[in-house]
Protein backbone atom coordinates (compact mmCIF):
# COMPACT_ATOMS: atom_id res chain seq x y z
CA UNK A 1 0.00 0.00 0.00
CA UNK A 2 2.84 2.37 0.83
CA UNK A 3 4.50 1.46 -2.44
CA UNK A 4 1.34 2.22 -4.39
CA UNK A 5 0.95 5.62 -2.66
CA UNK A 6 4.65 6.39 -3.24
CA UNK A 7 4.26 5.52 -6.94
CA UNK A 8 1.25 7.79 -7.30
CA UNK A 9 3.07 10.60 -5.50
CA UNK A 10 6.14 10.14 -7.73
CA UNK A 11 4.00 10.19 -10.92
CA UNK A 12 2.08 13.28 -9.74
CA UNK A 13 5.35 15.08 -8.93
CA UNK A 14 6.79 14.18 -12.35
CA UNK A 15 3.66 15.48 -14.05
CA UNK A 16 3.88 18.75 -12.13
CA UNK A 17 7.50 19.28 -13.18
CA UNK A 18 6.88 18.43 -16.83
CA UNK A 19 3.80 20.67 -16.95
CA UNK A 20 6.06 23.64 -16.20
CA UNK A 21 8.26 22.74 -19.18
CA UNK A 22 5.45 23.08 -21.67
CA UNK A 23 5.01 26.76 -22.44
CA UNK A 24 2.77 28.41 -24.95
CA UNK A 25 4.62 29.89 -27.88
CA UNK A 26 4.35 33.68 -27.84
CA UNK A 27 2.33 35.14 -30.66
CA UNK A 28 4.54 36.51 -33.41
CA UNK A 29 4.25 40.28 -33.88
CA UNK A 30 2.43 41.39 -37.02
CA UNK A 31 4.67 41.90 -40.00
CA UNK A 32 4.66 45.44 -41.39
CA UNK A 33 5.25 45.28 -45.11
CA UNK A 34 8.22 47.26 -46.33
CA UNK A 35 7.41 50.10 -48.68
CA UNK A 36 8.19 49.38 -52.30
CA UNK A 37 11.71 50.33 -53.37
CA UNK A 38 10.24 52.90 -55.71
CA UNK A 39 8.62 54.82 -52.80
CA UNK A 40 10.59 57.85 -51.56
CA UNK A 41 9.36 59.57 -48.38
CA UNK A 42 9.94 63.22 -47.49
CA UNK A 43 8.91 65.56 -44.68
CA UNK A 44 9.68 69.09 -43.43
CA UNK A 45 13.35 68.17 -42.91
CA UNK A 46 13.71 67.83 -46.70
CA UNK A 47 12.56 71.40 -47.39
CA UNK A 48 14.73 72.98 -50.10
CA UNK A 49 16.25 69.67 -51.17
CA UNK A 50 17.01 68.54 -54.72
CA UNK A 51 16.35 64.89 -55.52
CA UNK A 52 16.64 62.71 -58.63
CA UNK A 53 14.12 60.02 -59.58
CA UNK A 54 13.44 57.62 -62.39
CA UNK A 55 10.10 57.71 -64.22
CA UNK A 56 7.53 55.60 -62.37
CA UNK A 57 8.99 56.15 -58.90
CA UNK A 58 6.58 57.31 -56.19
CA UNK A 59 7.22 60.39 -54.04
CA UNK A 60 5.42 60.87 -50.71
CA UNK A 61 5.48 64.18 -48.83
CA UNK A 62 4.17 64.26 -45.25
CA UNK A 63 3.71 67.59 -43.44
CA UNK A 64 2.09 68.55 -40.13
CA UNK A 65 -1.21 70.36 -40.53
CA UNK A 66 -3.87 71.70 -38.17
CA UNK A 67 -6.97 72.78 -40.10
CA UNK A 68 -8.83 73.62 -36.86
CA UNK A 69 -6.64 76.75 -36.65
CA UNK A 70 -7.65 77.71 -40.17
CA UNK A 71 -4.25 76.85 -41.59
CA UNK A 72 -3.83 74.32 -44.38
CA UNK A 73 -1.23 73.49 -46.99
CA UNK A 74 -1.72 74.92 -50.47
CA UNK A 75 0.52 72.52 -52.40
CA UNK A 76 1.43 73.00 -56.05
CA UNK A 77 2.37 69.83 -57.92
CA UNK A 78 3.37 70.62 -61.50
CA UNK A 79 2.28 68.72 -64.60
CA UNK A 80 4.71 65.91 -65.31
CA UNK A 81 4.21 64.63 -61.77
CA UNK A 82 1.01 62.58 -61.46
CA UNK A 83 -0.89 63.09 -58.19
CA UNK A 84 -1.91 59.68 -56.77
CA UNK A 85 -3.36 60.76 -53.42
CA UNK A 86 -3.90 63.88 -51.31
CA UNK A 87 -5.28 63.33 -47.82
CA UNK A 88 -5.37 64.75 -44.31
CA UNK A 89 -4.90 62.18 -41.57
CA UNK A 90 -6.26 63.25 -38.18
CA UNK A 91 -4.55 62.11 -35.01
CA UNK A 92 -6.22 59.28 -33.16
CA UNK A 93 -7.32 61.36 -30.19
CA UNK A 94 -10.45 62.78 -28.61
CA UNK A 95 -8.78 66.16 -28.08
CA UNK A 96 -10.46 68.96 -30.00
CA UNK A 97 -8.08 70.95 -32.18
CA UNK A 98 -5.35 68.32 -32.27
CA UNK A 99 -3.06 68.59 -35.29
CA UNK A 100 -2.73 65.89 -37.88
CA UNK A 101 -0.71 65.11 -40.98
CA UNK A 102 -1.25 65.95 -44.63
CA UNK A 103 0.11 63.38 -47.09
CA UNK A 104 0.58 63.80 -50.84
CA UNK A 105 1.71 60.93 -53.01
CA UNK A 106 2.61 61.39 -56.65
CA UNK A 107 4.44 59.60 -59.42
CA UNK A 108 7.47 60.91 -61.28
CA UNK A 109 5.96 60.61 -64.75
CA UNK A 110 7.73 62.66 -67.42
CA UNK A 111 11.48 63.37 -67.53
CA UNK A 112 12.20 67.00 -66.60
CA UNK A 113 12.94 69.16 -63.55
CA UNK A 114 10.02 70.25 -61.37
CA UNK A 115 9.53 72.20 -58.15
CA UNK A 116 6.87 70.97 -55.76
CA UNK A 117 5.99 73.93 -53.56
CA UNK A 118 3.62 74.52 -50.70
CA UNK A 119 2.43 77.37 -48.52
CA UNK A 120 0.92 76.87 -45.07
CA UNK A 121 -1.77 79.55 -45.10
CA UNK A 122 -5.19 80.65 -44.03
CA UNK A 123 -6.85 80.89 -47.45
CA UNK A 124 -8.87 84.00 -46.59
CA UNK A 125 -5.78 85.95 -45.47
CA UNK A 126 -4.61 87.03 -48.92
CA UNK A 127 -2.36 89.88 -47.76
CA UNK A 128 -0.20 87.97 -45.24
CA UNK A 129 2.91 85.85 -45.62
CA UNK A 130 2.55 82.06 -45.23
CA UNK A 131 3.23 80.69 -41.76
CA UNK A 132 5.52 78.10 -43.42
CA UNK A 133 6.69 77.13 -46.89
CA UNK A 134 7.95 73.89 -48.38
CA UNK A 135 9.89 73.36 -51.63
CA UNK A 136 11.26 70.19 -53.14
CA UNK A 137 13.10 70.14 -56.46
CA UNK A 138 12.33 66.93 -58.34
CA UNK A 139 14.57 65.88 -61.22
CA UNK A 140 13.07 63.04 -63.26
CA UNK A 141 15.50 61.49 -65.71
Amino acid sequence: MIRKGLCILLIATALLFTAGCVAEQPEAPPVTPAPPESLHMFDATNDGGIYTFEPGEIIRITLAENPTTGYSWDMTIPEGLTLKSDEFIARDTELAGAPGTHVWEFEAAAPDTYVVSGKYIRPWETDTEPAETFNLEVMVG
